[in-house]
């Protein structure tokens, strides 16, 4: 009797492991490791990089491009990367690309590590830079869906294909908007015409702020230029009812695309080309850098405090620090090098390097960030931060759920879909896929094929991250009437330029 319940349990255990089928070269998945074989082996590879703003719709891309079961991969803990760093899908094409016909097995590599600028230089340059190897030795777990995806072990370093940034390619210019430590040049006039840029769709791109800094506090793109430029270090000087506690901004590394769209909006760089640049607050504007791998927040210096981060995930957990460190209590024996008295978190520099973050518990940090909308759904009543409007004090909040619009409160102007359509909501970027002339033959057809999936109003409608922040350019058509296009757009097509209702 105990041997048949143990060849029972058996039986129910190796079911089950069956069934989670682990790994491309699990027999459970040997249609998957066919075609991840055949792509490999043919050259049928795309390796994207750059920003992440295709990732969160790289799914239904996919289901554009590939017909059938498509197969979803990300890092595994073995390389050290997330999978908002990396995401790859392998399919069988839906249409030809080039001599590629329908049916063709191929796959996609996105990098979204390091943001824009990775999108944009060395795309230009065709630089050999890091990415991850999809293959069948490399994925050693999962399954290929999108609840449990295939895990892959392995990096690789290949040239990128194509990029994507959060602007323009001429806009990644100056110390202020290229990578690396030291900053990296930025392309010149003959390396940018390497590039074919195309416009996917506009995204739009908020305010947050810290719910410790009260949503009766009118803010106006005036305020927030100065303190994003460095010209205002306390409170007080932005609402003269609050008290002079050190402003806090939670901002991307150079060469974001988000801090990019950020220089623009309130600083007019690198548009303007004047003798006196307003050039962005950076991490050497107060006491926290200790221009090494840390910064230390006091909270007490009566002056401007920067913390630089590395992804828009870690400008979230930024702002959610600076609040919940306010709200513990004081400890006068505090110590940063044993971290005591100090809520802490990590993000990286420049070049990629580890950086610690430390805040003095006790103390009242009240901060602004930068982020595009697509971070609208951590935008909550309860949350630690939420999306402020300007010319006004209000707030935007949401639920989270595809179906549900977004509800604003307060006065002023907020980032709604419809401000964003009609031009009312300007803080926006035009997020642009970047063709280097190197690309040719069936992956520039490939490209096309991607750009058309990419910008499509219904794309954008299907994805919970984007159907309430983002839209259509001017003049892309609209099969399903979703309305979600824009109705205007930038002056001879010129992201220096204003924007028009056309």
């Amino acid at each position: 009797m105990k041997l048949k319940h143990l060849s029972l349990a058996c039986a129910v255990a190796c079911a089950a492991v069956s069934a989670q089928a682990v790994g491309l070269n699990d027999p459970a998945n040997a249609a998957a490791k066919a075609i991840v074989d055949d792509a490999v082996a043919n050259g049928r590879v795309m390796y994207i990089s750059g920003a992440s703003a295709v990732q969160g719709g790289l799914g239904q891309i996919a289901s554009s491009l590939f017909t059938g079961t498509n197969y979803f991969f990300i890092p595994s803990a073995a390389t050290g990367r997330s999978n908002s760093d990396y995401r790859a899908y392998a399919g069988k094409l839906t249409t030809a690309a080039g001599t590629w016909a329908a049916g063709t097995n191929v796959i996609i590599v996105n990098r979204a590590r390091g943001g824009s600028v990775w999108g944009v230089n060395p795309v230009a340059r065709a630089e050999v830079i890091e990415t991850l190897a999809v293959t069948s030795a490399s994925c050693s777990g999962g399954s290929g869906t999108s609840a449990a995806p295939f895990t892959c072990d392995t990096l690789t370093t290949q040239k990128p294909d194509a990029g994507v940034s959060d602007v323009a390619p001429f806009l990644f210019d100056g110390a202020f908007n290229t990578e690396g430590e030291p900053a990296e040049p930025a392309l010149s006039p003959s390396e940018l015409a390497t590039l074919t840029a195309s416009p996917l769709y506009a995204l739009a791109f908020g305010l947050p702020v810290t719910r410790n800094v009260p949503t009766t506090v009118s803010f106006n793109k005036a305020k927030v230029a100065a303190i994003m430029t460095g010209n205002v270090g306390t409170w007080n000087q932005i609402d003269a009812s609050l008290p002079a506690d050190d402003i806090l901004v939670c901002r991307r590394v150079n060469g974001s695309g988000t801090q990019a769209v950020a220089n623009m909006y309130y600083g007019n760089y690198p548009c303007d080309t004047g003798t006196r640049l307003n050039v962005p607050a950076d991490r050497e504007a107060g006491a926290a850098w200790d221009f090494v791998n840390k910064f230390v927040v006091e909270g007490d210096t009566g002056a401007l405090n920067v913390v630089e981060n590395s992804s828009s995930g870690n400008v979230r957990t930024c702002l959610d620090t600076a609040a919940v460190s306010a709200g513990k209590p004081f400890n006068a024996a505090a110590n940063p090098a044993t971290e005591v008295g100090y809520t802490a978190y990590n993000t990286a520099d420049r070049a990629g390097n580890t950086v610690r973050v430390l805040f003095r518990d006790g103390r009242p940090h009240k901060a602004v960030g930068v982020l595009s909308m697509d971070s609208l759904s951590s935008s909550t009543t309860t949350s630690n931060w939420s999306f402020r409007s300007l010319d006004g004090a209000g707030e935007i909040t949401w639920t989270g759920a595809i179906a549900t619009p977004p509800v604003v409160s307060g006065t002023g102007k907020h980032p709604t879909l419809a401000n964003l359509i009609d031009g009312t909501w300007d803080m926006q970027g035009w997020i642009s896929f970047n063709l280097p002339s190197s690309t040719t033959g069936n992956k520039a057809a490939l490209a096309a094929n991607f750009i058309a999936a990419a910008r499509s109003p219904a794309v954008l409608n299907a994805q919970s991250g984007l159907r309430w922040v983002a839209a259509g350019i001017n003049g892309t058509p609209d099969p399903t009437s979703t309305g979600q296009v824009q109705r205007v757009a930038y002056v001879g097509n010129d992201q220096c330029a204003p924007l028009n209702l056309k």
